[in-house]
């Protein structure tokens, strides 16, 4: 487990409280991923399509491992998750090909329940990743990348401070200056 990043404050919001996922979350974490593949694939969105297709499984347990995965639960139930990674995973370093990364976390698989979308966590989440979690000093920015055809959710992380960073094989890539705990 990565313990250069700790958690400073687990309460996200009122209700809503987030915590290191563990082992006994791995299932749970990838009925989430396939509730949203699928909400996604029915919008036309091809993000995460992976899961549909029975791959994930060992990307989910690996960050459940290594700490870097998160659950959001609401009175003890989980209904989102999102991993953050002090380190470029080979995707990171394709997506961001050239770019200096080693200042920077990653944050991934941020999903939520559907049921609790449209209430203003995933940017409580986002908020949080800065003000909740203690980074090493030398990390100064946040990036994180989706398909480049999701408009709604490119415009979500320019809403969110985000700055756009260009795109990859058509996923567009965005960062933003890392104002948290060091």
């Amino acid at each position: 487990m990565d313990n250069k990043m700790l958690i400073i404050q687990h309460q996200l919001l009122d209700d809503y409280t987030i915590q290191r996922a563990e082992l006994n979350h791995h299932d749970i974490l990838l009925e989430l991923f396939l509730e949203a593949a699928t909400w996604l694939r029915s919008n036309g969105i091809r993000q995460w399509g992976h899961f549909l297709d029975g791959y994930g499984r060992d990307d989910v347990m690996t960050s459940i491992q290594g700490g870097s995965a998160f659950v959001i639960k609401k009175e003890g139930i989980v209904i989102g998750t999102v991993t953050i990674l002090l380190e470029p995973e080979a995707w990171d370093r394709h997506i961001w090909q050239g770019e200096r990364l080693d200042d920077s976390i990653f944050i991934h698989r941020l999903a939520l329940c559907r049921s609790h979308s449209g209430q203003g966590l995933g940017k409580a989440i986002l908020s949080w990743i800065e003000r909740g979690l203690q980074f090493p000093e030398h990390k100064k920015y946040i990036k994180l990348d989706c398909v480049g055809d999701n408009g709604k959710l490119n415009d979500y992380y320019i809403a969110n401070g985000f700055q756009y960073a260009g795109s990859t094989d058509g996923h567009s890539k965005y960062q933003k200056e890392l104002h948290g705990k060091h």
